[in-house]
């Protein structure tokens, strides 16, 4: 039997179009904030944030170092139970992208 792994953190940097290059450390004047730590409940916290309404962006994009392996299982799993219909590119039982409302992951 398969352990259920449970992320206890989940960090994120943020980068818009405009302003990719700016150095680090640096809050970007659109978009706020660059970096969100998310600790509590990682995985729900992160789609509320991703979910929140950004007026100059109508698609987001996100990328994850271990996608393939189980970091996208996790929010798959919490897509379903909120009754979301995400679309699967899968390689074999691995998740390699998925899409779901304005997101891709």
């Amino acid at each position: 039997m398969a352990k259920l792994h449970v992320p206890n953190l989940v960090c994120v940097q943020q980068v818009c179009s405009r302003y990719e290059c700016e150095e680090d450390g640096v809050d970007c004047v659109r978009c706020g904030t660059r970096k969100h730590s998310f600790g509590e409940n990682p995985v729900g916290d992160l789609l509320s944030y991703l979910t929140e309404p950004r007026p100059r962006a109508n698609k987001i994009v996100a990328t994850a170092h271990n996608v393939k392996a189980f970091d996208l299982h996790s929010i798959f799993n919490r897509a379903i139970v909120l009754k979301w219909k995400p679309e699967l590119i899968m390689n074999g039982l691995k998740i390699m992208c998925m899409k779901m409302e304005h997101l891709v992951i």
